[in-house]
């Protein structure tokens, strides 16, 4: 992943020279979860079903780099507010998780004014909160709490996307795409992982509308 990233990075670099250049903002809806995955204690496994679905947003901006009538090149900077909720008979616990996203996307154009993206992108944990019962928990508070339970929020989020975007008039644009993230989004303390637990699966799945506009 990191190796895709840097060559698409020498790319742009190495043809922006010739490239047509846009710049634009953009943001909207966010419907995420934590997908399924399963946990490993010592010898024995147990599965872990996806979380239920948090309504989040994003905002952020972009350049295009147009190389050709049918492919470019989409860097971001996007804040995105995502994470998950779970209710039962005793209430509802929701997980806010603040990330800034970097996704380096292929702009592959089948026709004119619709693009579709691919490419992956690496996200930072910047904020977390925790709603228990209209309780908030946040910052070192929240990470005390997780750290009791044996887990944590890792910082780093490594995900694919795949995206549609199409200029409706002039330079207003609508788009939707899928984050599907790799690495765990609920990490394990060292202790945990001393006493034989391991994780797997359960990353951040993203689905997001937007609205843009391109100078």
């Amino acid at each position: 992943m990191k190796k895709t990233i840097l060559i698409l990075v020498a790319l742009a670099v190495t043809l922006s020279v010739n490239a047509q250049v846009k710049f634009g903002v953009k943001a909207g809806l966010n419907v995420s979860q934590i997908g399924s995955g399963s946990m490993k204690i010592g010898d024995q496994s147990e599965d872990l079903e996806a979380s239920g679905m948090l309504v989040g947003f994003h905002a952020g901006g972009y350049v295009n780099f147009n190389f050709s009538p049918v492919i470019g090149l989409q860097p971001e900077v996007v804040f995105s507010l995502q994470g998950e909720k779970e209710s039962d008979d005793d209430g509802s616990i929701k997980t806010s998780l603040g990330f800034i996203n970097v996704p380096i996307l292929l702009d592959i154009k089948p026709v004119p004014n619709l693009s579709i993206l691919v490419g992956p992108q690496v996200g930072i944990n910047v904020s977390k909160k925790m709603s228990i019962g209209g309780i908030s928990i946040s910052g070192s508070e929240l990470n005390d709490l997780l750290e009791e339970a044996g887990t944590k929020i890792n910082t780093l989020d490594i995900a694919a996307v795949l995206g549609v975007q199409y200029t409706i008039i002039n330079h207003l644009t609508i788009g939707a795409r899928y984050n599907f993230g790799f690495t765990p989004a609920l990490g394990l303390t060292q202790e945990a992982k001393d006493a034989g637990l391991s994780i797997s699966g359960v990353g951040n799945r993203v689905i997001q509308v937007s609205v843009g506009w391109s100078f």
